[in-house]
């Protein structure tokens, strides 16, 4: 099986029936898709939805890899999933069921597919085509019913760690009373922002290389707990912060020396340290997935990878307006209510701490999968002298 060109689909004829019916989509849910990207800009559940399409053709390339189509020819029942889509849209809203009927939009995709490219290239598309969802904001209804239940677990997880490290805490509802004061777990820490953008993850790592359907349905199902866990663990490090900073700045106040007098405090972030965050890491995500793929071994050297991270390290610092130490216990309390802040860097740097977790575990889970279910093909010079040895027939 030769290996897919996608050249293929860029020829005359096919542009020239995908421009128009995707011309007719973007007019036909105008509405629905400029409502979707003012709640990507505004609300930070949902930021990740300008990575989904790119991410959704990036899935695309490697199913096309992965069974390239034998060939390309329009089906007619594509057609049929277009109107389905349209009749349900009308539909929905002539009964006022705003989400359901942009759900239809997704129905709309993937009959443009079946249509212009045929039920061959349809059938590795599929997975593309059902990733876009992510990128559609629930209703408040459904979003809600699920961010609650997400609040409850992690504050009762946070509790649970807590008191077994030691801390006196208590809890009722969703706040959690420590020494320091008290923390809310309110609806932006639940969890379901880092919840959404594992899941994108978890099914772009599932379809990245050649894996059993059981295989990758466990990767996909696994990063539902683990994006639970991270958040779990994030409510307990901001717990955790909390406590130490308060018992900090007591010491502060009353003139004694501590860890506060060594600890970083960034009192600038320009742009160019941003840059140098993503070259760290960048370098740091080569150094972990360099050996998942040939061509990625070959452009991500060990060398390479850990120069990337370095250089990266060495912009933030230089760049960031890095000092030491913290000279008053006000400081200390103020860099406290940073840190608990929804909205602040700190935090949100927290939030990205725990992605990096999750793809880490992520990793550790398909290594552990390799390990035990994935058999070693033979070396061809064992191949070779097995048949060396085999006798005549």
């Amino acid at each position: 099986m030769r290996e897919w060109d996608w050249n293929r689909l860029l020829t005359p004829r096919i542009v020239l029936m995908m421009v128009p019916l995707l011309g007719l989509l973007g007019t036909a849910y105008a509405y629905p898709l400029m409502q979707w990207e003012m709640i990507w800009r505004n609300n930070d559940a949902w930021s990740h939805g300008y990575l989904i399409p790119i991410l959704a053709v990036m899935v695309a390339h490697f199913r096309l890899k992965e069974r390239p189509p034998g060939r390309i020819q329009p089906c007619i029942w594509g057609l049929g999933l277009i109107l389905a889509g349209c009749v349900l849209r009308i539909w929905s809203r002539t009964m006022m069921f705003g989400y359901p009927g942009q759900i239809t939009f997704l129905l709309v995709v993937a009959g443009i597919v079946l249509l212009v490219l045929g039920w061959e290239v349809f059938k590795a598309l599929w997975v593309s085509v059902v990733y876009l969802g992510l990128m559609i904001p629930w209703s408040p209804k459904y979003y809600e019913g699920i961010a609650l239940p997400l609040q409850r677990t992690a504050a009762v997880g946070a509790e649970g760690i807590l008191s077994l490290v030691g801390f006196s805490v208590a809890r009722e509802g969703n706040v959690l009373y420590l020494a320091s004061g008290q923390i809310a777990v309110a609806e932006a820490c639940s969890g379901l922002r880092l919840l959404m953008a594992f899941v994108a993850l978890g099914v772009l790592m599932a379809f990245m290389y050649r894996r059993v359907w059981w295989e990758r349905g466990l990767i996909m199902l696994s990063s539902v707990p683990i994006a639970v866990l991270c958040n779990v663990i994030r409510v307990t490090l901001m717990g955790v912060s909390s406590e130490w900073l308060h018992a900090e700045a007591g010491r502060v106040a009353e003139g004694a020396a501590g860890w506060s007098a060594y600890a970083p405090q960034f009192t600038a972030w320009s742009g160019l340290a941003w840059v140098g965050l993503l070259l760290l890491i960048g370098g740091l995500f080569l150094l972990v997935m360099r050996g998942g793929e040939a061509r990625l071994a070959r452009i991500a050297t060990p060398r390479r990878a850990a120069l990337l991270a370095v250089a990266g390290a060495v912009i933030v610092v230089m760049t960031s307006g890095l000092r030491f130490g913290y000279e008053t216990a006000e400081q200390l309390l103020e860099l406290r209510q940073v840190i608990l802040n929804p909205k602040s860097g700190p935090h949100q740097a927290f939030g990205f701490a725990m992605l990096g977790l999750a793809f880490v575990l992520m990793w550790v889970e398909l290594r552990v999968i390799d390990l035990f279910f994935v058999e070693e093909p033979e070396s061809e010079e064992a191949g070779e002298a097995g048949a060396a040895e085999a006798p005549d027939a």
